[in-house]
């Protein structure tokens, strides 16, 4: 038997014995172990760094063409994004379509802007017309170009009060950009223009359908209105028949809707037969799992105004 003596107690004899065979680590055991533990949190953080930083960059890399910042988007702003410089060599509609806002658009050919028949009732929409063709065409501007006598009395005397306005090249080159828009809506109809925005469309530059019913479907380019600096395009989907806006940083806002016009997304969609075959999907509502009527508002109408209607007959 085992004497507990006064200067230790029995709780120390039992707390002894269940140590018994441990490991007493000192302090720099401690320290080296913190080091490690330090070390390995440091390294677990930087590749989840670095990891966050990769799916960014690709996320930047994909939303950069396509995509601006919140502050530089306006859809009402008047100026488009013109500050790129342009070389020599490359002709002005070349330059227009390779801006970052215009890679939605594409190249109009020369013959077809020169052919007036093209251009009727265009002369009135823009101010003057022919200087503001000679710069998208690249041709010399005579000093007499106010001369134009293609416009009305009424045109003549606008220009004349806005003489001082379009002296500027700034504003030249933002009327071309909205005469060039104009002039893309109607070669984007013919069968050469349908062609270069099939292959617009298959890239999936405009985007894909919200609607978890369409299949990410693609989009096509429209808008509700041929007036210039009326809205900025839309989005149709062919499959749903619904439009929709461009996210809020899209580079569409920076156009005009008129540069696509009111014809093209129908007649796109009806030219290559675009998802014609496939049936339209849309959601049904449900409670308890039956399904609602989606005329019982027009039915409980009825009914209450029927019974309104029994009621005053009694009445009387």
């Amino acid at each position: 038997m085992e004497f507990v003596s006064n200067d230790e107690s029995a709780d120390d004899i039992i707390q002894d014995e269940s140590n018994e065979g441990e490991v007493e680590l000192t302090d720099a055991d401690f320290y080296d172990l913190t080091v490690i533990n330090d070390k390995i949190d440091e390294e677990i953080i930087e590749d989840d760094e670095e990891e966050a930083d990769n799916d960014d960059q690709e996320n930047d890399n994909v939303q950069e063409v396509y995509n601006i910042d919140d502050e530089d988007n306006d859809i009402h702003n008047d100026k488009l994004l013109l500050d790129q410089q342009r070389d020599n060599d490359v002709s002005w509609i070349e330059w227009f379509c390779q801006l970052k806002q215009n890679l939605f658009l594409v190249e109009v050919d020369e013959d077809f802007i020169r052919d007036e028949f093209n251009l009727i009732g265009l002369q009135t929409k823009v101010p003057h017309f022919k200087k503001l063709l000679k710069i998208i065409l690249d041709e010399e501007d005579d000093d007499d170009d106010d001369d134009d006598d293609d416009y009305d009395d009424e045109d003549d005397e606008i220009n004349r009060d806005s003489e001082e306005m379009y002296k500027n090249k700034d504003m030249h080159e933002q009327n071309a950009a909205c005469l060039y828009g104009l002039i893309h809506s109607r070669f984007i109809l013919t069968s050469k223009g349908l062609a270069l925005m099939r292959e617009k469309y298959k890239s999936g530059i405009y985007g894909t359908c919200p609607s978890i019913y369409c299949e990410n479907a693609k989009l096509l380019p429209t808008a509700i209105s041929e007036i210039p600096k009326f809205l900025s395009p839309l989005l149709y989907c062919p499959r749903c028949c619904e439009t929709y806006y461009p996210s809020k940083n899209s580079l569409l806002n920076q156009l005009d809707g008129c540069y696509f016009g009111t014809s093209f997304a129908s007649f796109f969609a009806l030219s290559f037969n675009i998802a014609s075959d496939k049936k339209k999907v849309y959601y049904t509502p449900q409670i308890c799992g039956f399904t609602i009527n989606r005329n019982i508002r027009e039915t409980l109408y009825m009914d209450v105004n029927k019974d309104n209607t029994e009621s005053s007959e009694e009445c009387q």
